[in-house]
């Protein structure tokens, strides 16, 4: 996961690298999280450009087994140290892996065709940092696919404190805020994107080593996103 240089970013950033130096094994496991394949569907259909693919804030990289057979170049970041270290060495190989804070990343402008921002703006203090790089590194004509979930599901509020604003931290640590379908489109707006198509989507994870003692279920608001023509240049 990812920071700016407010506290509470760094608070949480240090939450997530203890979570992930905390056990040997994979936090999310090694299957794509569960809305990805049934999403980008149309993309892949329609013949997207995937030549140039980021995924974001990889974590462990689930996700990219799914990616590289999807894409000519594959790059993934991560501000946690030992996330990236868990990622399998075969994986390793064959991708090039960036440790960065994902408001501020080493890309160039226009660098990717595609970017995955998976389960990430729920769990950042400040998102817009994020959404505004990720603007920037995206190519002219490329798209960012990226879920918000909202207060359904099973995890919403579940071991959760309210804290002061927006927002909850799970287990005392972990910042997490649940956004209403109007909260994460203004929040997109407001950033320089358009919403090329979205749809709720649902599914179950397996416990998660260390975070979540039990299966539950997901539900997300899944986005396909452009820049706006009005923020473009």
């Amino acid at each position: 996961m990812n920071s700016t240089d407010n506290s509470p970013s760094i608070a949480n950033q240090t939450a997530w690298e203890g979570l992930y130096a905390s056990t040997r094994d994979l936090v999310w496991g090694s299957e794509p999280v569960g809305f990805l394949r049934d999403f980008i569907q149309p993309e892949v259909e329609a013949k997207r450009c995937f030549r140039r693919v980021l995924d974001a804030a990889t974590g462990e990289g689930r996700n990219l087994p799914f990616l590289l057979g999807l894409a000519g170049e594959v790059s993934a970041c991560d501000s946690s140290e030992a996330a990236l270290g868990k990622i399998p060495p075969e994986l390793r190989s064959r991708v090039k892996i960036a440790r960065c804070d994902l408001a501020r990343t080493p890309f160039a402008d226009s660098s990717f065709d595609f970017i995955l921002l998976c389960d990430t703006v729920e769990t950042l203090p400040d998102p817009v940092p994020v959404l505004n790089e990720l603007r920037r590194i995206l190519a002219p004509g490329g798209t960012l696919m990226c879920n918000i979930p909202g207060p359904e599901g099973d995890v919403a509020g579940i071991e959760m404190t309210p804290i002061a604003g927006s927002g909850y931290l799970y287990r005392g640590r972990f910042y997490f805020r649940f956004f209403k379908d109007h909260e994460a489109e203004e929040l997109l707006a407001n950033c320089g994107w358009e919403i090329v198509r979205s749809q709720t989507m649902t599914w179950t994870e397996a416990a998660h080593p260390g975070f979540r003692a039990v299966p539950h279920h997901h539900c997300s608001r899944v986005y396909l996103l452009a820049p706006s023509v009005s923020r473009e240049g």
